[in-house]
């Protein structure tokens, strides 16, 4: 319901408190007509600025105009919360994104703000897979993640995704980074291959096929696949337990490795197209049909994009659980499996119990402020919040 502020019931200066930078060129204003295909009149895709994700939204967004009545605007976005807050205000209608959905649907991190009102109702379209995996130079002797024991892994300044997973990586040996040299690089894509190169760090999160890897390949150091063995179910256990979504995955096609060098890595969903509960469930349904018989026009735009087809991005697991009316039309084409409906159940419970989880922390805040204040606190409450959120949700 949107109030008169011209939003989801979150005023201007929220906008700004929870992000507005990332958002500026947005106008929150709802799309209400209906094409005569059953979708928005107009839609507009969030994405990231460059790579895959914005190569993929641009070829859907250019297959439905050439299918669809629908108009199709594509607006780019600088940063995870870019991704989700627009949908949030009704100034977007789905988004190509990463693992911001997850946290935003635990209230983690950037979404931990008490404007964002607590973990979001953020739904799945297509979940496409794409390999995951942690880069090593190879002369760092680092085959397994019991080896990062000591080593320098390198993690991203305000990049919570990156450093999540790395966690989650560690985990699965039973680390954390009080037994690795963490190095901060400022920037992911290319602080990650000058510190392969150039020796300032061991390992690092990467996709497998991308010019950056290649060039750590054809170093002095050499490049190695990290591997997470399938049949290690205690170190996958306490990877999931962090990271859900990830999943063991086989992989032949990369920069160093072949069928004749296969490794054992992880897999994860990029871009998963998603929304927000409350879309109609009859235009979600019209949406992923349309994706679904486009699908011919846009497969061939990008080497990752064949991932995209229903067969593939219409399973579990994925950062939220799947829409309503996405589901019905996997249903029909029998796509969606029990173990679909099993996992979307559990997936549901998980963010009920974080709902739960945030309205007893927030009944619980107030009296724990005032005993801090009392013991000479004079920082902010939304500091305070902060520090007071992401201990009680981690508990």
């Amino acid at each position: 319901m949107r109030d008169s502020k011209g939003s989801a019931g979150v005023s201007r200066r929220s906008v700004l408190k929870l992000g507005g930078a990332g958002v500026a060129g947005a106008v929150f204003a709802p799309h209400v007509a209906r094409a005569a295909t059953g979708m928005a009149d107009t839609l507009i895709f969030k994405c990231h600025g460059t790579g895959s994700g914005n190569i993929i939204a641009t070829a859907v967004a250019d297959a439905l105009q050439k299918t669809t009545s629908s108009r199709v605007r594509i607006s780019p976005a600088a940063n995870g919360v870019a991704l989700v807050l627009p949908l949030k205000l009704g100034g977007a209608d789905y988004t190509f994104a990463a693992n911001e959905l997850f946290f935003a649907s635990e209230a983690a991190f950037e979404f931990g703000t008490r404007d964002w009102g607590g973990p979001q109702d953020l739904r799945m379209v297509l979940a496409p897979p794409k390999a995951l995996a942690l880069a090593s130079a190879k002369d760092a002797n680092i085959f397994y993640p019991k080896d990062l024991k000591g080593k320098r892994v390198g993690y991203v300044k305000g990049s919570p995704s990156v450093n999540v997973k790395t966690d989650a990586y560690l985990a699965f040996a039973g680390l954390t980074r009080d037994d690795v040299e963490v190095v901060w690089l400022s920037n992911s894509s290319v602080g990650s291959k000058e510190g392969l190169i150039n020796n300032q760090i061991d390992a690092v999160t990467y996709t497998t096929n991308s010019p950056a890897m290649k060039e750590v390949e054809l170093s002095s150091r050499g490049l190695r696949w990290v591997e997470f063995p399938p049949d290690d179910k205690e170190g996958w256990a306490r990877l999931q337990a962090i990271m859900p979504a990830i999943t063991p995955r086989h992989d032949t096609n990369g920069e160093a490795m072949s069928k004749e060098n296969p490794v054992d890595i992880m897999g994860w969903k990029y871009p998963q197209v998603a929304c927000y509960d409350s879309r109609d469930a009859d235009e979600v349904y019209a949406f992923i049909k349309a994706l679904d018989e486009s699908y011919d026009i846009y497969k061939n735009a990008h080497p990752d994009i064949g991932n995209l087809h229903i067969s593939k991005a219409g399973h579990s697991p994925a950062d939220v659980p799947f829409h309503e009316g996405a589901v019905r039309y996997l249903e029909e084409k029998g796509v969606w499996t029990d173990e679909d409906r099993a996992w979307q159940e559990k997936r549901l419970d998980r963010l009920a119990k974080a709902k739960a989880k945030w309205n007893a922390a927030t009944e619980a805040f107030g009296p724990w402020l005032e005993e801090k204040k009392a013991a000479g606190y004079t920082g902010s409450d939304d500091e305070a919040w902060a520090e007071f959120w992401e201990a009680y949700r981690t508990s």
